[in-house]
């Protein structure tokens, strides 16, 4: 060889190819920044916020509401009391006027109770994401195993899956959600934590996992059923490899990129029920903040709809709420589109 040929460059991984393919998409990985800051404010800016102003999400401050019970707005300083201390002498509470140690509401009260409607936004995020994600790899899981049985399996072990399916595809959810929320059991779910999360997170994760898992249990099915014809499947078979060992080192690794790029979906999808599941009564309930719960308590419920008035209530609550909202959504919609291309065998342009 002479001195100036070269070696050829070794090939990119797998994994570098993807990253390649995702960072040229840079709406979704734009996306994906966003998806991650979100994350962060809820999850370490909450807590530390929280710390800085020197009260929680669920702190009621009375002073931030006027006589008219009309929530303090933006960047509001209030006394920080969680009581009203009326002299005897004074009839008209708004008159009163307390000294000692003040306290920021950057986004003001979200309703009667005067808390912080920022830290309760941020908190909320928390507990609305981690209902999302918890339901979501729930449903994934039981989905995933369901579906692999179906496809291996065949014959009545498919047929009674596929009957399972089609029961929970017409279950009346609905009708059951209001049952759920009205009723002492679903009080005492509620009250299940594990120490770790708050509370009505395990609850309401699992009601929407119970009525969702059938998505990803129909697409791993058919995953399945379009990979057992093929030659790499038919030779693993031939070779004396059990079903257990054809379906770990066969089949889960084509479905991981499917079940990926679903899961980004319906971590979206899942943090919208919880949203509707609120509204019915069976989702998180106070004191603990949801985005659902905020939108909730500013609207009220189909049983008990509340009534918007100008001179007593703010917008604030369900603007700064529906932003977050969407903005989650977009994220992990687009995030999940970019993952599709960059998975796949063409570039998304």
């Amino acid at each position: 060889m002479g001195s100036d040929e070269r070696s050829p460059a070794a090939p990119a991984s797998a994994r570098r190819l993807v990253w390649r393919r995702f960072r040229r998409d840079r709406f979704a990985a734009a996306c994906g920044i966003g998806l991650i800051t979100i994350v962060l404010a809820c999850f370490v800016g909450g807590p530390l916020l929280a710390r800085a102003l020197g009260h929680g999400p669920n702190d009621p401050f009375p002073y931030a509401v006027d006589v008219g019970l009309k929530p303090a707005g933006l960047w509001t300083r209030v006394p920080s009391t969680s009581n009203v201390q009326v002299p005897e002498d004074v009839a008209d509470v708004s008159q009163v006027e307390p000294g000692g140690p003040t306290t920021l509401l950057i986004l003001g009260a979200d309703g009667t109770l005067g808390r912080d409607l920022l830290l309760r936004l941020l908190y909320g995020g928390q507990v609305s994401l981690e209902v999302a994600f918890a339901a979501t790899v729930l449903a994934i899981i039981v989905g995933a195993l369901l579906g692999l049985l179906a496809g291996l399996a065949g014959g009545i072990v498919d047929a009674a899956i596929a009957r399972l399916t089609e029961l929970v595809m017409a279950f009346p959810v609905l009708f059951f959600l209001v049952l759920l929320g009205s009723s002492s059991f679903g009080s005492r779910l509620q009250d299940v934590t594990l120490g770790v999360f708050e509370e009505g997170v395990l609850s309401v994760a699992l009601v929407i996992a119970t009525f969702t898992w059938f998505y990803p249990a129909r697409l791993v099915r058919s995953i399945v059923l379009s990979l057992r014809p093929r030659e790499f499947v038919e030779a693993a078979v031939a070779s004396g490899g059990s079903t257990a060992h054809i379906a770990r080192h066969h089949l889960v690794p084509h479905l991981l990129t499917p079940l990926l790029v679903y899961g980004t979906v319906a971590v979206a999808t899942n943090m919208l029920l919880e949203i509707g599941i609120t509204f019915l009564n069976a989702g998180v309930r106070l004191p603990t903040a949801s985005w659902g719960r905020i939108l909730s308590d500013t609207w009220g419920s189909p049983t008990s709809p509340g009534t918007w008035t100008p001179s007593g209530s703010t917008i604030w609550p369900t603007i700064c709420t529906s932003i977050l909202i969407f903005l989650t959504a977009a994220c992990l919609h687009q995030l999940a589109e970019g993952l599709r291309s960059a998975l796949g065998s063409e570039p998304r342009r």
